[in-house]
């Protein structure tokens, strides 16, 4: 039930051959994500004076004017408006110099050529600006659950397929866990949905502050919440969770819910063929829970489909 966003994105990621050989691009653009603005400028001007050297060398036998399209893009896009506007009007300096060194200056070339380039070059960084901006907004919101504002299932699916990739590439383990709100259903019957949307919410914070900054909450769906805990062994991983559980059964002590959770905790030692076998796996481990005792926590080392160790955490062990 929970795989249906994630099939195409499964059979991408697991093309491991072309993520070895072939992720050039995307890598350079990751790169560019996480460099400074100062950074990015200074790499895009350094594109504007190559291209404004190659362009003196050619004259007019090769028309390079297109190309400084290219770097006012990258400034605007990996920078800030500012960077981008900048840059364009400084294309705009060059291009205007180169050309009045082939041809001199006059008014007349201020008019038909400095100006259009200014204002063309200008309007493209800001239109660039905006649409990155309003890009982000909108990938946010996809990957956002509305009501608690941790990860959805759609954002989550993507961050384990990214571990995945991670995990195998770097040869770590990861740990994954699924968690789900016992009688749940009894609190939003007795109290109605606005107490149910209270709870849900305080077991979202409970959860991000429980766990590392760098493991992935999110909210699957009703009550159904997964924790992505990265290079994760099975002893830290049992303490995070333990935790985790001991923090969200305070929380729940404090505002009056007569709830508590059924936690299954997986410990890949050995990866998972995909993402759908890794969510199963844990998501198996959290449904034996609740039709056992519920208010427990089943934790597994997984070493393939015919290897695991088990270990239960049972609600006398929380203190």
């Amino acid at each position: 039930m929970y795989f249906s966003y994630c099939v195409q994105s499964t059979k991408w990621l697991w093309r491991q051959h072309e993520y070895e050989r072939a992720p050039v691009v995307k890598t350079i653009f990751n790169i560019l994500d996480r460099r400074p603005y100062r950074t990015i400028w200074r790499l895009t001007l350094l594109m504007v004076l190559g291209l404004s050297v190659l362009m003196i060398w050619f004259g007019k036998a090769v028309f390079v004017e297109l190309f400084f399209v290219f770097p006012v893009i990258l400034a605007s896009w990996y920078g800030s408006r500012n960077a981008g506007v900048g840059l364009a009007l400084t294309t705009t300096g060059l291009l205007l110099g180169i050309h009045v060194f082939h041809a001199g200056l006059d008014y007349f070339t201020l008019l038909s050529y400095g100006l259009p380039c200014a204002i063309s070059f200008s309007l493209l960084a800001v239109l660039i600006t905006n649409f990155r901006n309003v890009h982000r907004v909108e990938a946010t919101a996809a990957d956002t659950d509305n009501l608690t504002k941790l990860a959805n299932s759609r954002g989550f699916y993507a961050e384990l397929a990214n571990e995945l990739l991670r995990s195998s590439r770097y040869e770590h383990i990861f740990s994954l866990a699924f968690l789900d709100i016992d009688n749940f259903k009894r609190v939003n019957d007795t109290f109605g949905h606005a107490e149910g949307d209270r709870l849900l919410k305080a077991v979202a914070k409970s959860l991000k502050e429980s766990l590392r900054a760098s493991d992935t909450v999110a909210r699957l769906g009703g009550d159904e919440f997964a924790c992505l805990l990265p290079e994760t062994s099975e002893d830290a991983a049992r303490v995070a969770l333990t935790k985790a559980q001991q923090a969200l059964q305070r929380r729940m002590q404090v505002g009056h819910w007569p709830v508590s959770a059924s936690i299954g905790l997986v410990t890949f030692e050995t990866l998972p063929v995909d993402i759908k076998q890794a969510m199963k796996v844990a998501d198996d481990l959290m449904y034996s829970v609740k039709r056992a005792s519920k208010n427990a926590m089943l934790h597994e080392a997984w070493h393939g489909p015919s290897g695991v160790s088990v270990k239960q955490v049972r609600p006398a062990e929380l203190h």
